[in-house]
């Protein structure tokens, strides 16, 4: 829910404001409207006047979640209660940009000698098409040394920049499958196979295409 409107605290607003994209065809909504997509089952007991809001909690878990999260956006915590719901392909589209752009990252860089300049570009202008959410960040001074702590005030923000690290990170373990072309995450270094089913089957084709080779030049 945070993720989409240009700040995690549009509650404060009578619209929440938001990029276009394949579910949100508007730039803008009620506040009220907005809710209903992430409540679709209980109408929350949401109440707004002006930047003044608030809504009733009545569980125990409700409560203590509330509490815990005192500091945290609104909007954050409303996240966090068990009406909370989120469209099933909503989701789906999510993790199908994930899958395009680690297959686009990686095939770019299996497949640089074989293609022209023109699918080079073609691909580069798919990856940059992923992310453009950015979580804030603060700097707090530790003991040692001062570090950058991220404010992710979404899930979604938070699995996209992991991703985006391990992504471009060259000692990462995520790999495609040299035989069935399905992402795995590696258990050591230079593993090319998802399985060792996926490693036997793909040395029986080489072997039997080798054989193929050897026959026709005899």
């Amino acid at each position: 829910m945070t993720a989409l409107p240009t700040t995690a605290d549009f509650i404060t607003y009578e619209s929440v404001y938001l990029p276009k994209n394949h579910f949100i065809k508007e730039e803008s909504l009620s506040t009220e409207n907005y809710f209903s997509y992430f409540y679709p089952f209980d109408k929350l007991d949401f109440k707004k006047s002006g930047i003044e809001s608030g809504w009733s909690v009545t569980d125990r878990e409700g409560i203590a979640i509330t509490m815990a999260m005192g500091n945290a956006p609104q909007a954050v915590v409303m996240e966090l209660q068990k009406d909370y719901a989120e469209r099933y392909d909503w989701i789906v589209k999510e993790f199908t940009d994930l899958a395009f752009t680690f297959v686009t990252s990686f095939l770019y860089y299996t497949d640089y000698d074989k293609i022209d300049e023109q699918t080079r570009s073609l691909y580069r202008q798919g990856i940059s098409a992923f992310g453009g959410i950015s979580p804030t960040y603060r700097i707090a001074l530790e003991k040692n040394a001062p570090v950058i702590v991220w404010d992710f005030h979404s899930l979604l923000v938070m699995v996209q920049m992991c991703f985006s690290f391990m992504l471009t990170d060259k000692d990462s373990d995520m790999r495609l499958c040299k035989h069935c072309n399905k992402a795995f995450v590696a258990t050591r270094r230079g593993n090319e196979f998802c399985s060792q089913k996926c490693k036997n089957q793909f040395n029986v084709y080489k072997s039997r295409e080798k054989k193929k080779g050897n026959k026709s030049n005899d």
